[in-house]
């Protein structure tokens, strides 16, 4: 039920909706009202997005406003004016200890407590989908050591329970780690037993982490595609130890947020040009940073200046979020397609990110080069990283056609194993807001579970920033940078409900990318 980014255009909301604009609105907002496919929660949440998206844009350039309608500049469906940050991570540890005069919770004194707060406060998280649920087993593991381990597994059970079907959507997303702890491994078991689709992420570092705890991430990873191998002491490099990991892969601020997610196609950055790749590099992409820039600026100054809400929410009165925590995205896709454009143009079509000397150097240049613009243009609002946005390599949405999300090697035609990590290291490297490699392994993995350890052992001291593990004994599929079932694609093609928002927007982008079914197996 998703549409397009540019759904109306700039002068719609400037000289008022035509009869033939107000007639396919009309159209979409009774398809939603007719859907069979729709449960009652999701045609309301359709119904608030068809609302919403009515509202007129904040004012930009007229060149900045022709790269939103030409989705060169992609909104990434946040619609025109944003009256939310698109991402929020509150402090639940600050909720644990003080309690909220709010939501009228006591300081947690027991892991019961402490369950019941942090489900209490993802139903207030103001964004509206707790996309962030906490460094769980950092935040529950004082409660868990003085209480029986079948105790607290049959409470931290019945608590995961909840997280997945309070919020069918694989956008939650809870971390763990780097510290191996007993709330931990029992997390992990109880994800194992229940097969939930929230994201999860490791924050592993090899040398703090502890072997066993690595081992059963892994062997987690090859059944259900998670949890993401995030490599922390990398990650400590760019943001220090205060971060954490939402939504897909998201890189922020505890107590902060992302104001907002705009995103460059890359693909259709090169194709509307006649630029070579030095052109590309010293002309194209400043220009259209700065007009990346203008768009961004624009939407966190209408949230911040105009809709004032940082001055009423609730969470930031009560000290779990603080507005100097919180930055913005400038998110990038796209890339293969652009370095073949390049390649095509350089007399070299058989060069192929992935597998070509040159395509993978000009793939490295034009990510490097995106830092370098993205880290020099100050942003408002934007104290959570220096001032400025933060380079995303954007996963993709449903209505992507035939451009590869973020900064990966198309699926499907990723080369051997080294090669492949090789060619992403420098995107890897030079995104800090959130970027994944892919890598899904054969059912030979299952039994040499240590044999995956030691490629991702390496992969990290290569400089890898993460990794997405998965394998084709496994009901999920990595979608980009969420998680679908197996089973969900089959129900969607029969035009049956699904209980999981985001199988939606993930069976959506298959039809349009198979070869996201298709992708390499490794062998170990």
């Amino acid at each position: 039920m998703t549409r397009p980014s540019t759904f109306y255009s700039f002068e719609d909301f400037e000289n008022g909706l035509t009869a033939d604009t107000l007639d396919d609105f009309k159209t979409h907002v009774r398809s939603i009202l007719t859907s069979h496919t729709l449960l009652e929660d999701q045609q309301e949440g359709a119904l608030q997005d068809a609302a919403f998206k009515c509202m007129p844009y904040p004012k930009v350039s007229a060149k900045a406003q022709k790269a939103v309608e030409e989705e060169v500049i992609c909104l990434l469906n946040e619609g025109p004016a944003p009256f939310h940050p698109r991402y929020t991570a509150p402090d639940y540890g600050l909720l644990l200890r003080q309690g909220s005069a709010f939501m009228d919770l006591k300081p947690a004194v027991t892991l019961y407590d402490a369950t019941a707060s942090l489900l209490t406060a993802y139903h207030y998280v103001p964004n509206g989908l707790p996309v962030f649920i906490g460094r769980l087993d950092e935040l529950l593991d004082p409660y868990v050591t003085d209480m029986p381990e079948d105790q607290a597994q049959a409470v931290l059970r019945s608590f995961w329970l909840l997280v997945d079907r309070l919020y069918p959507n694989a956008f939650v997303h809870a971390d763990i780690g780097p510290k191996a702890t007993k709330a931990g491994c029992l997390l992990l078991q109880a994800e194992r037993e229940l097969k939930t689709i929230t994201n999860v992420t490791l924050r592993y570092d090899p040398a703090v982490t502890g072997h066993d705890f690595a081992l059963l991430a892994v062997e987690n990873a090859l059944q259900l595609s998670k949890p993401y191998f995030l490599n922390h002491a990398r990650m400590v490099q760019d943001w220090g130890d205060n971060y954490v990991i939402a939504s897909c892969y998201n890189a922020m601020r505890p107590g902060g947020g992302i104001h907002t997610l705009v995103r460059l196609n890359l693909k259709r950055l090169a194709s509307q040009t006649r630029a070579g790749l030095e052109a590309f590099l010293d002309e194209v992409i400043p220009q259209a940073a700065r007009l990346q820039a203008e768009v961004i600026e624009s939407r966190i100054r209408y949230l911040v200046e105009e809709v004032g809400w940082f001055e009423k929410d609730i969470f930031l009165q009560e000290g779990l979020l603080q507005r100097d925590r919180f930055s913005a995205y400038a998110g990038i896709f796209g890339l293969a397609e652009a370095v073949q454009i390049m390649m095509e143009r350089a007399g070299m079509p058989e060069a192929r990110y992935g597998h070509h000397p040159a395509a993978n150097e000009a793939a490295a240049r034009i990510t490097q080069r995106m830092e370098q613009e993205v880290n020099s243009l100050p942003q408002p609002y934007c104290e959570g990283t220096g001032g400025h946005a933060c380079l995303h390599a954007q996963v993709g949405i449903d209505n992507d056609l035939g451009v590869t999300p973020g900064c990966r090697v198309p699926a499907g035609t990723e080369p051997d194993l080294y090669a492949h990590l090789l060619a992403e290291l420098p995107s890897q490297q030079a995104v800090q807001g959130g970027i994944s490699t892919i890598l899904e392994f054969d059912q030979t993995a299952a039994g040499n579970p240590q044999a995956v350890l030691d490629i991702i052992h390496g992969a990290f001291s290569a400089g890898i920033r993460n990794l997405s593990i998965g394998s084709t004994n496994s009901e999920y599929i990595r979608v980009t940078g969420y998680l679908i079932r197996r089973a969900d694609l089959e129900a969607k093609q029969k035009e049956k409900a699904l209980r999981h928002d985001s199988s939606l927007n993930g069976t959506g982008f298959i039809a349009h990318q198979q070869n996201t079914l298709h992708r390499r197996m490794r062998t170990v």
